[in-house]
This record gives C-alpha cells, structure tokens and sequence, in this order.
C-alpha cells in the first residue's frame, strides 16, 4: 500500500510585471542603448577633460591643424544635435512600426500584456533613458563652453547663441522628450518604418529650426532703445554681446519708423552722413532682448516642447488603443 502523494501547488501569474516588461525592452535594445551612451559619455568626458585643462592653464592651446580646444568644443557642440536625430529617428520612430510590419504585435500583445502595458514598458525605459542622456550631455557642454569663454578676450559662445542657449539641461531634456514622441507618434500612425523614420527627421527638423530661428526672439516683446545713428554706429563695434539683438530700423524721437531721407544717399563722409540724419530728425531703433530674460526664455522653450511632447505621446497611446491590430 502506497501512501498518497499531494502535488506541489502552482504558480500562475496572471499578467507580465512591470520588472519583466522592463527587462524584456532592455533586452531588446540593450545594444542600441549601450552604443549611444558610449558616444555620450566619449563626449561628455572629452568636454570636461578640455575645459578642466582649459582652467587650470587659463588657455585654449594650439592643437595639430592650427586648431584650438575652442574648435574642439564647436565641434562637440554638434554632438546634441545628432543625438536629438538619432533619438528620434533610430530610437523612437521603428519602435512601433517595425512591430506592425513583421507582424509580431499579434503575439506581443495577448491577454498577459495589453498594447498600451507593453508600450508603456518601451516609452518609460528608452524615453527616461534619451531624456537623462541629453541633459548630462548638455551640462556636461555648459561647462565646456563657460571654461573657453573665461580664458577669451571676448566670449566664443554668446549667451543666447544657439550652442549655449539649447545646451541648457532642461532644453536637451525637453528636446530629446520631443523627439522620442514625435517618432513614436509617427510610427504608431503610419506603422512604415522607413516612411515614419523620413517623416520624424523632416518634422524634427522644421520644428526645431522654426522654434530657434523664428519664434525664439519674440517669446516676449523686445525692448526698444531709439538713439542717434551716429551713436548707433559707435555701440555697433562695442555691442553688448549678452544681449540679443532683434533687429532695428530707421525711426523718428518717438521710436515710429521713417523712410531714409533721400537727400543723404550722397553724401561720403560719416560724419556729414550723420549730421544730415540728425538735421533730419532720423534716428536708429534696435529691439534687443537683455540678458536677464536668458533662463526665463530656456525654462519657456522647455515648456514649448514638453508641451508638444506630452500632445504627441497622449496622441500615440490614443492612436495604438484605437487601431485594429490586423
């Protein structure tokens, strides 16, 4: 007689956790993300490296070529730029696409691990993840930069010049944030790789180029500084470079723009030229943006573009829920 044997109990799991959903992403693209950190972190040392150099000598040094460590540093200062396309275009866009393409969403997304778990699995790794790598980049930058700009004459990077300005942690953060969701939008919408990977890089482009180029400058309305030509063409040579100089025109006392006086367009001598201006009450505006209004005008563009990629994550995870997975 055999005495009766009681089966061990077992185990189910009713749905994949956020450990395994995580795991499965790193495992997935844990090469990818190797390779840029690589790159970030070749680059980030690279820039520390020089400007800790940079202060400790009080030099910018001649390197092979004639070149100088403030060539070295225009040179990374491209080195965000790239990482902001590769985010967007290799990272972000193919992410759902390629899914959709090789049909494999039909077995990813089952009772265990809805569409919208598994999704958000890939956003909170990769998009945390792109986001981090940004901002110690751009910090790592800032401190590059502001080391050249101690040891110059005049500064090499202008506060609100584009390499300074966008170097800010909290813009390469915003921008790398846009990028992923832009790219994820995309391919959730057009489920084509290579269509949703051109469409990214296009859009990315044209954005980024708008917001800078166009918008930037009138975040807020520019102070107005209306003075004599002559004094204008004297502070032209001794501009403060923190500033941001809009633009300007020719104006009356009042500021109000005026047609050139055609009776100077003769006349060769400066100091003539400006005397007929002035007897003719023509005097230069310039609208310019003061150094104070450098972190608000970054802390607004982060804004900008938090905003747009919250729209388009909201917009993704939309999209996915809604589609049909045939």
């Amino acid at each position: 007689m055999t005495a009766p044997t009681t089966a061990a109990p077992v185990t189910t799991r009713t749905r994949v956790g956020w450990g395994d959903l995580l795991w499965l992403t790193w495992r997935q693209h844990r090469w990818m993300i190797l390779a840029t950190a690589a790159v970030v972190l070749a680059t980030a040392g690279l820039a520390l490296g020089v400007a800790w150099h940079t202060d400790a000598t009080g030099d910018t040094h001649e390197l092979p070529g004639g070149y100088h460590y403030l060539a070295a540093a225009q040179y990374l200062n491209l080195v965000p730029t790239l990482l902001g396309a590769i985010i967007a275009v290799f990272w972000s866009a193919p992410l759902l696409s390629r899914e959709y393409e090789q049909r494999t969403h039909l077995v990813l997304w089952s009772q265990d691990i809805t569409a919208l778990r598994w999704l958000t699995g890939k956003v909170v790794l990769l998009g945390v993840t792109a986001v981090a790598f940004a901002a110690g980049l751009g910090l790592a930058l800032i401190k590059l930069m502001n080391s050249i700009n101690a040891v110059m004459d005049g500064p090499a990077f202008l506060p609100f010049g584009n390499e300074l300005f966008e170097a800010a942690p909290q813009v390469q953060a915003a921008y790398a944030a846009f990028g992923f969701a832009l790219g994820l939008a995309f391919s959730a919408i057009t489920r084509r790789t290579v269509l949703s990977m051109g469409l990214t890089l296009g859009v990315l482009y044209v954005t980024r180029s708008f917001v800078s180029n166009v918008w930037r400058p009138y975040f807020q309305e520019p102070l107005r500084k209306v003075e004599s030509f002559a004094a204008y063409s004297d502070n032209v040579l001794n501009w403060d470079n923190t500033t941001l100089r809009v633009g300007g025109h020719y104006s009356d006392s009042a500021g109000n723009e005026v047609p050139f006086p055609g009776m100077c367009n003769n006349l060769r001598d400066g100091s003539d030229y400006s005397r007929c201006l002035a007897d003719n009450d023509v005097q230069y505006l310039t609208n310019y943006h003061p150094i104070d209004r450098l972190v608000p005008f970054q802390w607004f563009e982060t804004g900008v573009f938090a905003v747009l990629a919250a729209g388009l994550f909201a917009l993704a995870f939309v999209w996915v829920r809604r589609a049909k997975r045939v």
